[in-house]
Protein backbone atom coordinates (compact mmCIF):
# COMPACT_ATOMS: atom_id res chain seq x y z
CA UNK A 1 0.00 0.00 0.00
CA UNK A 2 2.83 2.68 0.62
CA UNK A 3 4.70 1.68 -2.53
CA UNK A 4 1.39 2.69 -4.49
CA UNK A 5 1.41 5.76 -2.46
CA UNK A 6 4.47 6.94 -3.53
CA UNK A 7 3.85 5.74 -6.95
CA UNK A 8 0.63 8.07 -7.09
CA UNK A 9 3.17 11.42 -4.91
CA UNK A 10 6.07 10.98 -7.51
CA UNK A 11 4.29 13.00 -10.43
CA UNK A 12 3.25 16.05 -8.05
CA UNK A 13 6.69 15.82 -6.35
CA UNK A 14 8.28 15.75 -10.40
CA UNK A 15 5.87 18.69 -11.42
CA UNK A 16 6.76 20.98 -8.00
CA UNK A 17 10.21 20.44 -8.54
CA UNK A 18 9.95 21.82 -12.12
CA UNK A 19 11.79 18.97 -13.18
CA UNK A 20 8.82 17.58 -16.03
CA UNK A 21 6.07 19.52 -17.91
CA UNK A 22 2.52 17.37 -17.49
CA UNK A 23 0.41 20.45 -18.46
CA UNK A 24 0.12 22.77 -21.53
CA UNK A 25 -0.49 25.64 -19.64
CA UNK A 26 3.28 25.70 -17.68
CA UNK A 27 5.05 28.76 -18.19
CA UNK A 28 8.15 27.59 -16.48
CA UNK A 29 10.46 24.90 -14.55
CA UNK A 30 13.60 25.40 -12.68
CA UNK A 31 15.84 25.13 -15.55
CA UNK A 32 13.76 27.49 -18.06
CA UNK A 33 16.16 30.22 -19.35
CA UNK A 34 15.29 33.83 -18.46
CA UNK A 35 15.63 37.21 -19.23
CA UNK A 36 17.51 36.21 -22.95
CA UNK A 37 16.86 38.87 -24.60
CA UNK A 38 18.29 41.24 -22.24
CA UNK A 39 21.38 38.78 -21.93
CA UNK A 40 22.13 38.64 -25.65
CA UNK A 41 21.82 42.35 -26.32
CA UNK A 42 24.61 42.94 -23.53
CA UNK A 43 26.67 40.06 -25.61
CA UNK A 44 26.08 42.75 -28.96
CA UNK A 45 26.95 45.93 -27.13
CA UNK A 46 30.74 44.03 -26.69
CA UNK A 47 31.12 44.01 -30.38
CA UNK A 48 32.78 46.59 -32.48
CA UNK A 49 30.59 47.29 -35.45
CA UNK A 50 32.26 47.59 -38.69
CA UNK A 51 31.76 49.58 -41.49
CA UNK A 52 28.88 47.40 -42.52
CA UNK A 53 26.57 45.39 -40.46
CA UNK A 54 24.92 42.48 -41.14
CA UNK A 55 22.14 40.61 -39.68
CA UNK A 56 20.79 37.11 -40.29
CA UNK A 57 16.68 37.22 -39.99
CA UNK A 58 14.98 34.26 -39.57
CA UNK A 59 11.83 33.47 -38.43
CA UNK A 60 8.82 31.10 -37.88
CA UNK A 61 11.38 28.13 -36.62
CA UNK A 62 7.85 26.67 -35.12
CA UNK A 63 8.86 23.29 -34.04
CA UNK A 64 11.69 22.69 -37.15
CA UNK A 65 14.43 21.85 -34.97
CA UNK A 66 16.53 19.93 -37.46
CA UNK A 67 16.28 22.63 -40.29
CA UNK A 68 16.80 25.66 -36.94
CA UNK A 69 20.01 23.46 -36.08
CA UNK A 70 21.18 23.58 -39.79
CA UNK A 71 20.50 27.51 -40.06
CA UNK A 72 22.42 27.87 -36.87
CA UNK A 73 25.56 25.50 -38.44
CA UNK A 74 25.25 27.95 -41.55
CA UNK A 75 25.34 30.78 -39.78
CA UNK A 76 28.42 29.82 -37.89
CA UNK A 77 30.39 28.08 -40.53
CA UNK A 78 29.89 31.23 -42.61
CA UNK A 79 31.12 33.87 -40.49
CA UNK A 80 30.67 37.67 -41.09
CA UNK A 81 27.47 38.16 -39.47
CA UNK A 82 26.72 40.94 -36.54
CA UNK A 83 23.84 39.10 -35.10
CA UNK A 84 21.22 37.38 -35.96
CA UNK A 85 17.35 37.94 -35.43
CA UNK A 86 14.48 35.44 -34.90
CA UNK A 87 11.48 37.30 -36.04
CA UNK A 88 8.72 35.51 -34.22
CA UNK A 89 6.74 32.32 -34.71
CA UNK A 90 9.49 30.56 -32.60
CA UNK A 91 6.55 27.87 -31.45
CA UNK A 92 3.26 26.13 -32.88
CA UNK A 93 1.24 26.14 -29.54
CA UNK A 94 3.29 28.73 -27.16
CA UNK A 95 3.84 25.88 -25.29
CA UNK A 96 7.15 25.88 -23.27
CA UNK A 97 8.90 22.91 -24.20
CA UNK A 98 8.66 24.77 -28.02
CA UNK A 99 10.17 27.59 -26.43
CA UNK A 100 12.94 25.72 -25.03
CA UNK A 101 13.77 23.41 -27.49
CA UNK A 102 14.31 26.23 -30.19
CA UNK A 103 15.70 28.56 -27.85
CA UNK A 104 18.52 25.87 -26.61
CA UNK A 105 19.25 25.40 -30.57
CA UNK A 106 20.25 29.11 -31.12
CA UNK A 107 22.09 29.64 -28.06
CA UNK A 108 24.38 27.76 -30.45
CA UNK A 109 25.10 30.86 -32.42
CA UNK A 110 28.56 32.14 -32.41
CA UNK A 111 27.28 35.47 -32.39
CA UNK A 112 24.01 37.21 -30.40
CA UNK A 113 20.84 36.75 -30.93
CA UNK A 114 17.25 38.62 -30.53
CA UNK A 115 14.25 37.63 -30.38
CA UNK A 116 10.54 38.62 -31.18
CA UNK A 117 7.17 37.82 -30.60
CA UNK A 118 5.09 35.96 -33.49
CA UNK A 119 1.66 35.44 -33.32
CA UNK A 120 1.70 31.44 -32.63
CA UNK A 121 3.79 32.67 -29.42
CA UNK A 122 0.81 34.52 -28.11
CA UNK A 123 -1.31 30.86 -27.58
CA UNK A 124 -2.51 29.18 -24.77
CA UNK A 125 0.11 30.67 -22.12
CA UNK A 126 2.58 31.77 -24.84
CA UNK A 127 2.49 35.30 -23.70
CA UNK A 128 3.47 34.64 -19.88
CA UNK A 129 6.15 31.87 -21.24
CA UNK A 130 7.87 34.46 -23.82
CA UNK A 131 7.85 37.67 -21.73
CA UNK A 132 9.37 35.31 -18.62
CA UNK A 133 11.96 33.92 -20.99
CA UNK A 134 12.76 36.61 -23.42
CA UNK A 135 11.32 39.75 -21.94
CA UNK A 136 8.96 42.75 -23.05
CA UNK A 137 7.42 42.14 -25.81
CA UNK A 138 8.01 45.55 -27.21
CA UNK A 139 11.72 46.55 -26.56
CA UNK A 140 14.52 48.69 -28.55
CA UNK A 141 18.54 48.04 -28.67
CA UNK A 142 21.29 50.17 -30.30
CA UNK A 143 24.15 49.00 -32.40
CA UNK A 144 26.44 50.73 -34.57
CA UNK A 145 24.74 54.08 -34.30
CA UNK A 146 21.26 52.21 -35.26
CA UNK A 147 18.47 52.10 -32.76
CA UNK A 148 16.21 48.61 -33.12
CA UNK A 149 12.14 48.87 -32.79
CA UNK A 150 11.24 45.33 -32.24
CA UNK A 151 7.38 45.41 -31.39
CA UNK A 152 4.05 43.05 -31.03
CA UNK A 153 2.04 43.59 -33.97
CA UNK A 154 0.19 39.85 -33.50
CA UNK A 155 -3.44 42.03 -33.21
CA UNK A 156 -5.81 39.03 -34.20
CA UNK A 157 -4.27 37.73 -30.84
CA UNK A 158 -5.44 40.68 -29.08
CA UNK A 159 -8.91 40.27 -30.43
CA UNK A 160 -8.48 43.29 -32.45
CA UNK A 161 -9.05 45.40 -29.49
CA UNK A 162 -6.37 48.63 -30.63
CA UNK A 163 -3.37 47.16 -28.69
CA UNK A 164 -1.12 45.63 -30.87
CA UNK A 165 0.45 46.93 -32.33
CA UNK A 166 1.11 49.62 -29.75
CA UNK A 167 1.17 53.31 -31.25
CA UNK A 168 1.40 55.09 -28.13
CA UNK A 169 4.79 53.47 -27.57
CA UNK A 170 6.15 53.60 -31.06
CA UNK A 171 5.56 56.82 -31.24
CA UNK A 172 7.53 57.77 -28.24
CA UNK A 173 10.37 55.13 -28.90
CA UNK A 174 10.31 56.04 -33.21
CA UNK A 175 12.88 58.76 -32.38
CA UNK A 176 16.60 58.76 -33.85
CA UNK A 177 18.62 61.15 -32.21
CA UNK A 178 22.52 62.35 -32.55
CA UNK A 179 23.95 59.09 -31.76
CA UNK A 180 21.36 56.85 -33.18
CA UNK A 181 20.52 58.77 -36.77
CA UNK A 182 18.91 55.66 -38.36
CA UNK A 183 16.35 52.92 -37.18
CA UNK A 184 15.16 49.78 -38.13
CA UNK A 185 11.54 47.90 -36.77
CA UNK A 186 11.30 44.16 -37.13
CA UNK A 187 8.01 42.65 -36.06
CA UNK A 188 5.76 39.19 -36.69
CA UNK A 189 3.02 40.43 -38.88
CA UNK A 190 2.92 42.54 -42.09
CA UNK A 191 0.57 45.98 -42.10
CA UNK A 192 -0.74 44.75 -45.02
CA UNK A 193 -1.71 40.89 -43.66
CA UNK A 194 -5.58 39.83 -42.28
CA UNK A 195 -3.92 39.41 -39.49
CA UNK A 196 -2.87 42.74 -38.57
CA UNK A 197 -5.07 45.17 -37.14
CA UNK A 198 -7.36 47.23 -40.45
CA UNK A 199 -7.52 49.94 -38.34
CA UNK A 200 -4.49 50.99 -37.58
CA UNK A 201 -2.52 50.17 -40.72
CA UNK A 202 -2.91 53.21 -41.63
CA UNK A 203 -1.32 55.43 -38.69
CA UNK A 204 0.97 52.50 -38.19
CA UNK A 205 2.26 53.40 -42.25
CA UNK A 206 2.63 56.78 -41.54
CA UNK A 207 4.37 56.77 -38.73
CA UNK A 208 6.86 54.79 -40.28
CA UNK A 209 6.93 56.54 -43.60
CA UNK A 210 7.23 60.02 -41.30
CA UNK A 211 10.09 59.41 -38.93
CA UNK A 212 13.14 60.83 -39.72
CA UNK A 213 15.90 58.20 -40.17
CA UNK A 214 13.78 54.83 -40.70
CA UNK A 215 15.66 52.69 -43.05
CA UNK A 216 13.01 49.55 -43.31
CA UNK A 217 10.17 47.64 -41.12
CA UNK A 218 11.27 44.18 -41.09
CA UNK A 219 8.03 41.38 -41.04
CA UNK A 220 7.81 37.51 -41.97
CA UNK A 221 4.30 35.61 -41.13
CA UNK A 222 3.65 34.71 -44.37
CA UNK A 223 5.82 31.63 -45.23
CA UNK A 224 6.60 32.84 -48.87
CA UNK A 225 9.48 34.70 -50.91
CA UNK A 226 11.01 37.84 -49.92
CA UNK A 227 9.15 40.53 -51.11
CA UNK A 228 8.65 44.15 -50.18
CA UNK A 229 6.08 46.37 -49.80
CA UNK A 230 5.58 50.06 -50.31
CA UNK A 231 2.49 51.76 -50.29
CA UNK A 232 3.74 54.74 -52.22
CA UNK A 233 7.00 55.32 -53.95
CA UNK A 234 8.32 58.01 -51.41
CA UNK A 235 7.63 54.89 -48.41
CA UNK A 236 10.13 52.84 -46.58
CA UNK A 237 10.39 49.30 -47.65
CA UNK A 238 7.95 46.79 -45.61
CA UNK A 239 9.91 44.19 -46.18
CA UNK A 240 8.51 40.37 -45.48
CA UNK A 241 11.32 37.50 -44.84
CA UNK A 242 10.81 34.00 -45.78
CA UNK A 243 10.73 30.83 -42.86
CA UNK A 244 13.39 28.65 -41.41
CA UNK A 245 10.62 26.02 -42.66
CA UNK A 246 11.54 27.10 -46.32
CA UNK A 247 15.51 26.49 -45.14
CA UNK A 248 15.69 30.39 -46.15
CA UNK A 249 16.85 33.04 -44.26
CA UNK A 250 17.05 36.75 -45.04
CA UNK A 251 20.70 39.05 -44.66
CA UNK A 252 20.26 42.40 -44.30
CA UNK A 253 23.38 44.55 -44.72
CA UNK A 254 23.40 48.57 -43.59
CA UNK A 255 26.28 50.75 -44.60
CA UNK A 256 26.44 54.82 -44.48
CA UNK A 257 22.42 54.79 -44.08
CA UNK A 258 22.03 52.39 -46.78
CA UNK A 259 20.24 49.29 -46.71
CA UNK A 260 19.88 45.91 -48.88
CA UNK A 261 18.54 42.84 -48.39
CA UNK A 262 19.32 38.95 -50.13
CA UNK A 263 18.03 36.11 -49.17
CA UNK A 264 19.81 32.67 -48.95
CA UNK A 265 19.09 29.12 -49.12
CA UNK A 266 20.63 26.44 -47.03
Amino acid sequence: MRRNILIYLLPIFLLSCGTAEFSPNQRFNSGSPQNVNATQIAKLAQKTPGAVIRIAVSSDTHTAYDDSRDFVKYVNSTGGFDFAVLNGDITNFGLLTEFEGIEKIYEGLNIPFVTVIGNHDENAEGNSVYQRMFGEKNFTFSYGGIKFICHDTNSREHSFDGTAPDMDWLRKNMVPDANHPFLIAFSHVPSFDGDFDPSLRQPYEQLFNTTSGVLASVHSHRHSTDSIYKPDSTSIPFIVTNTILNRTFTVIEISNGQLSTHPVSF
